[in-house]
């Protein structure tokens, strides 16, 4: 009896290892357009070639520039159960990032009806307007996991070596990220980078406990503010993927990896 138990406890282990070590893929075909993510890889690869890197204390200090210029033109709000409620998500989720790149993990609450969150730095800005769009923690957790997520994924700092490589070789005059810093307010990254954020982020959100099918909820009703998708090149163009298809990339994230199957 003690052996046949002892095998039913070695068998579990190997299982739960099994599944701790399946390897999370990402699929962006849920994407407007193949050309969307050529595009962006075909940039990144460009940038790579010509050698010129940001290091991580550039990425330290754009998020401290970005604080000074968001400090001029907004009011922050410092205290109260809606600050204390996002500082209570961002704890938990950045206690269980794998391998973090060692930001110091900052909220900042912005007094402002739009409804906008945005990170330089490991600092991360947070509106009153987007507070309220949110539903529940849920729905927050997924918005901050996913800023997080441009600073574990290198995305501010493949930003500021684009920055340094068209002031490097085109000429562009940008001093120290001025034009880079006055322009993060409304930076986009690319479709594919927002939609491995979108993912990565509902990983992360779901390590922390919190419920991921949320997330799909949350850019449904984006999608519904932002109107009927367009389906001309404007598609294309824009920087990030329209929301409908974001809540397609998570569902299909949630099922393929999860195997949850979201009720919309």
């Amino acid at each position: 009896m003690k052996y046949i138990l002892l095998v039913g406890i070695f068998l579990l282990k190997a299982h739960l290892n099994a599944q701790t070590k399946k390897k999370i893929t990402y699929d962006f075909s849920c994407l407007e357009s193949s050309t969307t993510i050529w595009l962006a890889d075909w940039e990144k690869e460009i940038i790579s070639t010509l050698g010129v890197e940001a290091t991580f204390t550039e990425e330290i200090n754009v998020g401290l520039q970005v604080l000074d210029e968001c400090k001029k033109e907004y009011t922050f709000i410092s205290s109260g159960a809606e600050i204390d409620l996002l500082r209570g998500i961002l704890n938990k989720l950045k206690l269980k990032i794998q391998k973090p790149r060692g930001f110091t993990y900052q909220i900042y609450y912005i007094d402002d009806p739009m409804v906008n969150a945005f990170t330089a730095g490991g600092k991360i800005f947070f509106t009153k307007g987007m507070y309220k769009f949110c539903k529940d923690k849920h729905e927050m957790a997924a918005i901050l996991a996913h800023e997080i997520a441009h600073n574990e994924l290198g995305h501010i700092r493949d930003n500021i070596a684009k920055s340094k490589t068209y002031d490097k070789y085109i000429g562009k005059h940008f001093g120290k990220f001025s034009v880079f810093v006055a322009n993060i307010l409304t930076l986009s990254f690319n479709q594919k980078n927002e939609a491995h954020c979108d993912m990565w982020g509902v990983d992360l959100a779901r390590n922390t406990g919190y419920q991921t099918c949320q997330t799909i909820s949350l850019w449904k009703r984006m999608q519904a503010k932002e109107g009927k998708e367009n389906q001309s090149i404007t598609s294309l163009l824009n920087t990030h993927p329209y929301s409908g298809r974001r809540a397609d990339c998570v569902k299909n994230h949630l099922k393929t990896n999860y195997a949850i199957q979201c009720n919309e």
